[in-house]
């Protein structure tokens, strides 16, 4: 029996702020050449939490506690972005309107063009990793009245990030379901 979704990954409409800059053609390359994931930050340096959270044995306690020292951590490295200036000097937060563990939508004032890479971070509050970084290329810009509309390829993510995102789509997807299973329309109707 097929499905109908024909897509990798099920999508969910799920607002969340972004920010992004546009690549520049070196950095392009590194993306086409397949490597774009050594131009993310987390790819640079492991952190010693998510080092001993490898290595803990799954369902433990030493787990969990590692899981939220992931949590604390990642928001003070957002707060610290955040006070160091690295996401202002980009620009002013986007929504993100639709995301899927391939590919992404959202709304900006700024024109972009098919085929810019982009550099972009989101905040995932629903997430352990709360921040985060990934590399994506514009399939499609149309522009509207006072934005644009723009739906990106993920090109480069890693995937603990991946899994966080496919995990906040299913959240997302069994709250809708309760949601519609819980309309008091259906009762009426019946």
């Amino acid at each position: 029996m097929e499905s109908g979704n024909r897509r990798k990954y099920y999508r969910a409409r799920i607002a969340l702020p972004i920010s992004w800059e546009v690549l520049d053609d070196e950095e392009k390359a590194v993306v086409e050449k397949g490597l774009g994931v050594t131009l993310l930050k987390k790819g640079c340096l492991p952190s010693p939490i998510d080092e001993y959270l490898a290595d803990a044995p799954p369902g433990s306690e030493e787990k969990r506690i590692y899981r939220c020292l992931q949590l604390v951590n990642n928001k003070l490295n957002f707060i610290i972005d955040h006070l160091m200036g690295s996401w202002d000097e980009r620009r002013p937060m986007d929504d993100l309107i639709e995301i899927s563990g391939s590919g992404l939508k959202f709304i900006t004032g700024d024109p972009l063009s098919v085929g810019d890479m982009l550099r972009m971070n989101l905040v995932m509050p629903d997430s352990f990793h709360y921040q985060m970084e990934l590399l994506a290329e514009a399939v499609r810009v149309e522009p509207e009245k006072d934005h644009y509309l723009v739906a990106a390829s993920i090109k480069a993510i890693d995937e603990e990030s991946r899994d966080a995102i496919v995990q906040a789509v299913f959240r997302r997807q069994r709250q809708e379901i309760r949601v519609d299973r819980d309309s008091p329309d259906d009762e009426e109707e019946a």
